[in-house]
């Protein structure tokens, strides 16, 4: 919850500095005390909007140009109404959160980054910054995850073919390079002018990178993806393992290296190679093939793909095919994932042990693989019990990031 502030807190004290001389700038972008917006009943006063925008200043080292700014007010302000959204839904299921579960969460935040809490409070005030605004994010965090976790944490179901399937295409890959990836996704709300908006705002999020602007607290304050709350970190990642669009471009990437933005149905992603390292896992298989030949190449997969119900166990296999007339069977024995051309890998990878894979066309007819055995071997493979609860954090940030636009539809806000 709380690790959307996690690594923010040690620029804040190089920031907190800095913001003495932004903080006129950002006076300047709003006007003195009165009123921001009017969420339903409740009201975003201009102070805690100047307050939330120096805040981001420092926590994001946002150059201070009237267009930089003029992204900021806009952001702090959505960010404000969420969080007035939020704690309003916590307060019809009549949730308390009292200041001591604030206030440690916040000690244990500043905590991890061996910082003194004295002394971020003071410096923070010493520029004029309120720790408030640190507090009122952390309370709307705790608020909203209670939420999330009590309304859909009992309703998502991961299947075994869910788990099998992720299994089967990371064990598959297990011997290929691995990247440690961050990613910031700018939705395409109309809000911010839709498909457009979001192909500015991933553009001003590259320039504010190459400006200097540290990419996990842009992703913290910017990003519409699940991994905000880590700073955009989607930690180790194997190749074939993120979206077509993503995992073209990371191959491509060296570490280090910002992405240009990236179109995907629904927004735009700036992804960050982190680093890359080459694993040293490799998968082995235990593999029988399946031959129909003399016959059509089509024929041949219509044929295959027909058998898949009745040939389901390595064990029967030789006696089943003999049966049939015109089908013969081979024990390729064991294999290493690192023998195989790729296009054989990709073919294993979504073929369930016991089952045969889809049809591979031959010269004169067409064979498929059954996969008796599959163990990956060596550093970095997830167990059954990881991979559910990777799928059951993706499933609970969607059905947040669903919930959250479900409740702005059916709310008035007024901006002034």
């Amino acid at each position: 919850m709380t690790a959307k502030m996690t690594k923010t807190l040690k620029n804040i004290m190089l920031g907190a500095v800095l913001l003495t001389g932004s903080a006129a700038t950002a006076q300047a972008q709003v006007p003195g005390h009165g009123i921001a917006a009017v969420v339903n009943s409740d009201i975003v006063s201009t102070y805690d909007l100047r307050q939330r925008i120096m805040f981001m200043m420092a926590t994001t080292g946002a150059q201070r140009d009237e267009e930089s700014l003029q992204r900021l007010q806009q952001q702090a302000l959505r960010n404000l109404v969420d969080e007035h959204l939020q704690m309003q839904e916590s307060a019809k299921y009549e949730q308390t959160i009292s200041d001591e579960e604030v206030n440690q969460s916040v000690a244990r935040l500043i905590g991890r980054n061996g910082l003194d809490p004295n002394e971020v409070v003071s410096r923070l005030a010493s520029a004029g910054v309120s720790v408030e605004t640190l507090r009122d994010q952390v309370r709307a965090e705790i608020a909203w995850q209670r939420i999330v976790n009590g309304l859909y944490g009992s309703r998502i179901r991961i299947s075994d073919d869910q788990i099998n399937e992720t299994l089967n295409r990371l064990t598959a890959n297990a011997d290929k390079p691995s990247f440690r990836v961050a990613e910031i996704f700018i939705e395409a709300t109309p809000e911010i002018g839709g498909m457009d908006g979001a192909m500015e705002g991933a553009n001003a999020m590259i320039e504010q990178v190459e400006g200097g602007a540290p990419f996990p607290l842009l992703a913290q304050q910017f990003s519409s993806a699940p991994s905000a709350v880590k700073g955009g970190d989607v930690g180790w990642v194997h190749e074939g393992e993120l979206r077509p669009e993503i995992d073209n471009v990371i191959t491509e990437m060296e570490p280090g290296g910002v992405s240009q933005p990236i179109t995907v149905p629904g927004g735009v992603y700036v992804v960050a190679l982190i680093e890359t390292k080459v694993s040293k896992a490799d998968t082995l298989y235990r593999l029988k093939q399946v031959n129909i030949s003399d016959v059509e190449t089509e024929a041949a997969k219509t044929r295959l793909i027909a058998l898949k119900d009745s040939l389901t166990s390595c064990d029967t296999l030789k006696d089943d095919v003999d049966a049939v007339e015109g089908v013969s069977q081979a024990d390729m024995g064991e294999l290493k994932a690192s023998e195989l051309t790729p296009e054989l890998v990709d073919i294993l990878a979504s073929t369930d042990v016991g089952n045969l894979s889809d049809p591979i066309a031959r010269p004169n007819g067409a064979a498929s693989i059954m996969v008796c055995d599959r163990q990956a071997t060596g550093e970095d493979i997830p167990t059954r019990d990881d991979v559910e609860n990777r799928l059951m954090e993706q499933q609970l940030a969607q059905a947040s990031r669903r919930a959250l636009r479900d409740i702005r539809r059916k709310s008035t806000v007024v901006v002034r």
